[in-house]
């Protein structure tokens, strides 16, 4: 730390700004990780219960992208409950584009996984109505591909890019229907 503060001091001196973007750079780098791993956490103050929750989703890799949303609401500040007369439902549309074109050499590739998350709960009321309160998200991942020589360029989707993407947008979602719960 100390060899940073230093290489800050000399970059500040002769570069001015410039150093303090370079130790702003190096900074977040760090802290990117912290929030990764607290972002796997959920940390809770409290919870809201509901009686059943039901997933719709649709398009490209359901089955993945449901198996997905149903571990994010175990993370989340939902708890299921038999008390609970509220039901919860999520709703997904996920869609995979793949854009690609040919060269002499190699190929190229950029592809794009979009999620449109809707977390709806519905919550009876003593006069015999409903209400309904949503939180939404809408995400787009892009993954460029990179040329690997001769053999053309690796650009798959995988599933270590997409678990993490669509986990935290379902959670990101969840935690907005909470706020508007609350």
């Amino acid at each position: 730390m100390k060899k940073l503060l230093k290489l800050h001091k000399i970059g500040l001196k002769t570069l001015g700004s410039l150093g303090l973007a370079s130790l702003l750079i190096i900074s977040n780098g760090c802290a990117s990780k912290t929030e990764e791993i607290e972002q796997e956490t959920v940390k809770c103050e409290s919870y809201k219960t509901y009686a059943s929750a039901t997933f719709e989703v649709e398009g490209d890799m359901n089955e993945l992208v449901e198996k997905t949303a149903k571990k994010a609401l175990t993370k989340s500040c939902f708890k299921k409950s038999d008390q609970s007369n509220a039901n919860m439902r999520i709703k997904i549309q996920s869609t995979q584009s793949m854009q690609a074109e040919a060269g002499f050499i190699q190929d190229k590739h950029d592809n794009s996984f979009s999620l449109d998350i809707t977390a709806i709960m519905l919550i009876p009321t003593e006069q015999g109505g409903l209400t309904t309160i949503t939180g939404t998200q809408n995400a787009n991942l892009h993954l460029k591909s990179t040329t690997i020589a001769d053999f053309g360029s690796k650009s798959e989707l995988s599933e270590k890019e997409i678990i993490p993407f669509i986990e935290s947008n379902v959670l990101i979602a969840l935690n907005t229907l909470f706020k508007n719960i609350s």
